[in-house]
């Protein structure tokens, strides 16, 4: 089941785009609404544009009800900046998981349980003095077998691609699966500034 997700996600990794960057929340009881994403984020639901309003502001993050939970999409190069905004949908009474990319190669995945936090970087493992790279993956660590697979090692080359085996990892933990066809689905948008690569 996990290496199918793997391939379904390998397949559609060129709709995705260059750069991007994706979360998934949900609660631990209740509903999570846009609105109240909105406000754990740091804003004013006031700031939300609806489906009805186009074209969106540039840079917005769109942001998607998907049964009780939210689903944020992010097509701008992403920045720690920005992913700090979207780290705040995680936290207690949560479980939150963030897997981005970029035009150059880097990618990586995050994960918040609310009593536990895992992440992992790609091209190369987070790499700590006396800390094996596995030990950073908190509630991940199940997957540690397959993710171990998505790096070049000495013995043997990468056999699956790391952003597709992180979306494969968040659908087997959220029951939420990432379809092409959301990226046409109508949203709504949080504007957020311009990013600064300064």
């Amino acid at each position: 089941m996990l290496d199918e997700a793997v391939a379904r996600y390998s397949d559609i990794l060129d709709y995705l785009g260059e750069d991007m960057a994706y979360t998934v929340t949900l609660p631990n009881s209740g509903e999570l609404t846009i609105e109240e994403a909105v406000r754990r984020m740091g804003f004013d639901p006031i700031e939300i544009e609806g489906p009805g309003t186009v074209p969106h502001s540039g840079h917005s993050i769109r942001l998607y009800q998907v049964g009780v939970g939210v689903v944020t999409l992010d097509g701008v190069y992403p920045t720690p900046e920005r992913k700090q905004v979207t780290d705040q949908l995680g936290g207690d009474g949560f479980r939150h998981w963030y897997v981005a990319f970029d035009i150059n190669g880097n990618a990586s995945m995050y994960a918040d349980y609310g009593g536990g936090q895992g992440k992992l970087e790609y091209p190369e493992p987070i790499n700590l003095p006396f800390t094996p790279w596995t030990e950073l993956l908190g509630p991940l660590r199940p997957y540690a077998e397959l993710l171990a697979r998505a790096y070049d090692s000495e013995e043997a080359e990468a056999t699956v691609n790391f952003v597709a085996a992180c979306l494969a990892v968040t659908e087997l933990e959220s029951g939420i699966r990432l379809e092409p066809e959301l990226l046409h689905t109508p949203y709504s948008a949080l504007p957020l500034p311009s990013p600064n690569f300064d």
